[in-house]
């Protein structure tokens, strides 16, 4: 059932249960109900069940960065993980900054901003492939330039700000029915290694946010508020670590020949082997947060001690399937 309001300027279509696109894929019909008040209302267009997945998840990405550090926040989301997120003085910055971690992955993305979308961003938007975004709000005018793209099929969400979600998830697959409560753990400077500095601390908690929302196994390098490199879903953890150095790399050669340093490394999972470590210092990473708690916890700590890699064993696993 559709309720409609009128907010000045644009018709906004929130809901109790929509007809989507499409499912996963478009030979599957789908629907999403709201269970009691609705996380966003739809602006434009009609979402897919992929689309759903990606601005919820980005949402709650760059909600939680943008309150963890008080500033603008922006991911660029492929598959449900994201291909970058930064944070920045400004929106567009904040998106341009997270875009540019690995561009490649982001053509044809889905965009959370945790602030209201202006002129700038939708200036940004209108030049670059994209799919859709989710945002808190939109200044009087960038609607229309959005709608547009696409020939008309650009999605436009406007996130509820003040929406809490349940505290118990649930998921049904295969007959089965899946409860547990929802990963609210706090991410605080408290699980890093106290001597860490501020600003390796804040891209150490950055990364921790990011891949809380990044499809498991994963790890994350991040320097200066964003990431740089984001090693997603991969059955081995050192192929996280390797995927991940690989586009810092890339992200390094697009603006110098010096060697990269000074990386913010971040691990959804236990390192299980040192061949993390190894793989980290090739690329520059002077900072390692993961849960710890392995067998070889203790190599591991010992492997980023002689290379000078400070150690965060946070404690805290953050898988996401």
């Amino acid at each position: 059932m559709w309720t409609r309001r009128r907010p000045p300027g644009c018709l906004r279509l929130s809901f109790r249960r929509f007809l989507m696109r499409y499912g996963m894929n478009p030979h599957q019909p789908a629907t999403m109900t709201a269970l009691g008040g609705s996380p966003f209302a739809v602006v434009s267009g009609v979402p897919s069940y992929v689309n759903v997945l990606d601005a919820l998840t980005g949402w709650q990405l760059v909600r939680e960065a943008s309150g963890a550090f008080g500033v603008p926040a922006a991911a660029s989301y492929k598959h449900v993980s994201p291909a970058g997120a930064a944070l920045g003085d400004s929106v567009a910055g904040a998106y341009l900054r997270a875009r540019d971690a690995d561009p490649k992955s982001s053509y044809g993305d889905f965009v959370a901003v945790s602030h209201p979308v202006d002129a700038e961003l939708a200036g940004v938007l209108k030049r670059v492939v994209s799919d859709g975004i989710i945002a808190s709000g939109y200044d009087e005018g960038v609607v229309g330039t959005l709608a547009a793209k696409k020939r008309g099929s650009f999605l436009v969400l406007e996130a509820d700000p003040a929406f809490e979600p349940p505290a118990e998830e649930v998921r049904e697959l295969y007959g089965l029915r899946l409860t547990q409560r929802r990963d609210d753990v706090p991410l605080t400077r408290e699980l890093l290694d106290p001597a860490v500095p501020d600003a390796a601390a804040r891209d150490l908690l950055l990364g921790l946010i990011v891949v809380r929302y990044t499809q498991s196994n994963t790890v994350a390098m991040v320097k200066d508020g964003m990431t740089i490199g984001v090693g997603a879903g991969q059955q081995s953890r050192v192929d996280c670590t390797r995927l991940a150095g690989e586009k810092a790399a890339a992200w390094w050669d697009r603006r110098s020949t010096e060697a990269l340093a000074d990386v913010a490394m971040v691990s959804d999972g236990a390192l299980p082997f040192v061949d993390n470590v190894e793989e980290a210092h090739r690329y520059g990473v002077a900072h390692i947060a993961e849960p710890g708690g392995s067998i070889r916890s203790d190599e591991v700590a010992q492997a980023c001690a002689v290379r000078g890699i400070s150690w965060s064993p946070t404690g805290v696993r953050l898988f996401r399937h």
